[in-house]
């Protein structure tokens, strides 16, 4: 694993032992223009109170608010598609404000704002916000050792690190592309592919939403017709089924001229198979991120049921561009996380894992090798533990030979073992 480089200002913060003592030295470590956050001076009363619970509260307010000017200054558009947002169009700090904080992180880290071990223990200080603060009622009290953890890492993969250097402008781009037609887009390219991976996703979820528009530029839409499939060739499948989820709403949403150029988009990237059968898809996808935002979100045991009952109720038969997050949605509120599940949703887990068809095994197998929200909730030994229900319930199904590899790996190995490739497999895809 690469290794993390931190501002040198951070050193200040291996000079405190103690919380009240040393909060100077704590401040320090901080970005100089966060310090005099009345964020941290509430933080550091509530510390000398004992109120650790609101303590940590307090920074991670301010944590999550960094994270919203690192966004903007990145480029929110970027951020817009890379976690699919069918909202309010974000362009500004309060409309931030509408986004969860596992979709902040997640969006961060996707853009690569947030170095890799970002996604980890930021995900990992959400839950004990949302369990152990006064954001929420509390599961319990959080020890002086918790908090000064917990405010270390805030520090550490937000707080001490400068703003990021804008990426490449979506609207710098389509402007460049609108002011005549190209014979040939190889330069353009070359400038993507120098760019973090991360961003050709949000780069193509962008000029779909132009191309479609019904005052779309004949220079954009010309352009965009030599550069889409190149990016259709580089993006993943959940990209893809995305794009294609959006086109079989856009009938109802915006009309059958809309629907009719996303339809035009799809042929010219060859993206016609991920189109769903009928308009179903965005229902089950819908339902299935409600289950997902549910299973990030506070009191997840007492909403997730409701939820996978609605999920249920939509029947097996899963359009292919929704199957990834169908898929992806029971696995995460059938392990639940390390406090424990929802045990009301595992009825209705049971049956949509035992149901599923041999392109939701397919699925299956594929968010157990690439999905870096599932295989982290693997890296702990509760939800690993009832990991392997699921590989009972799977253990009948068809099955192709790399997937029976992994089954039998699965099967055949203690937990610790289980735990260590999971492990080992988050941090190789965080770093790719």
């Amino acid at each position: 694993m690469q290794q993390l480089i931190l501002p040198e200002r951070f050193g200040n913060l291996e000079k405190v032992d103690n919380l009240v003592e040393g909060w100077e030295t704590v401040k320090l470590a901080i970005r100089p223009e966060c310090r005099d956050d009345r964020s941290i001076n509430k933080a550091k009363t509530a510390i000398e109170s004992g109120l650790n619970d609101a303590a940590i509260n307090y920074i991670w307010n301010l944590a999550m608010y960094d994270l919203h000017k690192k966004i903007i200054v990145y480029g929110v558009d970027y951020f817009s598609s890379a976690i699919n947002w069918d909202g309010k169009p974000l362009k500004t700090l309060e409309d931030l404000r509408e986004v969860k904080d596992y979709q902040l992180i997640s969006g961060a880290f996707a853009l690569g704002i947030i170095p890799s071990e970002a996604h980890f223990f930021l995900q990992q200080c959400r839950e004990i916000r949302n369990n152990f603060s006064t954001a929420h009622l509390p599961m319990g009290e959080i020890d002086k050792f918790e908090t000064f953890n917990f405010i270390k890492n805030c520090i550490k993969y937000v707080l001490t690190f400068d703003l990021p250097a804008p990426g490449l402008q979506i609207k710098d781009l389509v402007e460049s592309l609108m002011v005549e037609k190209l014979d040939s887009v190889d330069e353009i390219e070359a400038i993507i592919q120098g760019q973090s991976s991360k961003v050709y996703g949000p780069i193509l979820h962008n000029l779909f939403s132009s191309f479609i528009k019904h005052d779309c530029d004949p220079n954009l839409k010309h352009n965009i017709k030599l550069l889409a499939p190149f990016l259709w060739e580089i993006v993943s499948d959940e990209v893809k089924s995305n794009i294609a989820a959006k086109f079989s709403s856009l009938r109802d949403v915006k009309g059958k001229d809309a629907a009719n150029e996303a339809l035009e988009f799809l042929k010219v990237v060859k993206g016609v198979e991920f189109i769903p059968e009928s308009f179903k898809e965005i229902i089950f996808k819908k339902h299935a991120l409600f289950l997902i935002d549910a299973h990030n979100g506070w009191d997840n045991f007492h909403y997730e049921p409701g939820y996978a009952r609605d999920l249920a109720s939509l029947g097996s038969n899963v359009p292919v561009s929704a199957i990834y997050t169908y898929v992806k949605a029971i696995l995460l509120s059938f392990i639940g996380n390390r406090y424990g599940l929802a045990n009301a949703a595992q009825e209705y887990n049971t049956l949509m894992i035992t149901n599923l068809s041999q392109t939701g095994i397919r699925a299956l197998f594929s968010i157990l090798s690439t999905d870096i929200d599932v295989i982290r909730e693997l890296t702990n030994g509760s939800p690993a533990v009832r990991f392997l229900k699921v590989m009972d319930l799977i253990r009948e199904k068809t099955m192709l030979p790399k997937q029976k590899e992994l089954f039998e790996f699965i099967v055949k190995n203690k937990l610790p073992r289980i735990i260590k490739h999971f492990s080992s497999l988050y941090w190789e895809l965080v770093n790719k």
